[in-house]
């Protein structure tokens, strides 16, 4: 399993925003700065303000600002907020995604796995990675390049 590239730049967005706090921060300059795609990080951060947990102010002197503190906000919502619920298989958001899911024996064990890994999600918040310089995040992204 891996993180998507869209759940990575949210993070990586976010975290930069929360190092920047109260302040707006141009696209441009996130994009730079965390080594983002900018159009890809412009249908992101329309995400990450739908789902409540950025604000955006167009027009000059506007930018995106974060609408909580980073330890308020979770890996869970962040997540959530680009990709939607998070399952692991179809069935858990599906049911209509298996002919085999009434009488299937890994339904529950696919649950039980889905419910701790969201425990951890929740567990974790955007502080632990804000205070993380963006020069020595993209200086280690660029390493492993």
């Amino acid at each position: 399993m891996h993180v998507s590239r869209k759940a990575d730049y949210a993070v990586r967005a976010l975290a930069y925003l929360a190092r920047e706090p109260g302040r707006r921060v141009l696209i441009a300059e996130v994009a730079q700065k965390m080594a983002i795609p900018q159009a890809f990080l412009a249908k992101i951060m329309k995400q990450l303000v739908g789902a409540g947990l950025v604000a955006s102010q167009p027009g000059r002197g506007g930018g995106y600002t974060l609408l909580l503190a980073a330890p308020d906000i979770t890996f869970r919502q962040i997540v959530e907020a680009v990709e939607g619920p998070w399952t692991l298989v179809p069935c858990q958001d599906d049911d209509d995604a298996c002919l085999m899911q009434h009488n299937c024996g890994q339904v529950s064990v696919w649950d039980r796995i889905r419910g701790e890994m969201l425990v951890l999600l929740e567990h974790h918040t955007l502080d632990e990675v804000a205070t993380t310089s963006a020069e020595s995040i993209v200086t280690e992204l660029r390493r492993r390049a």
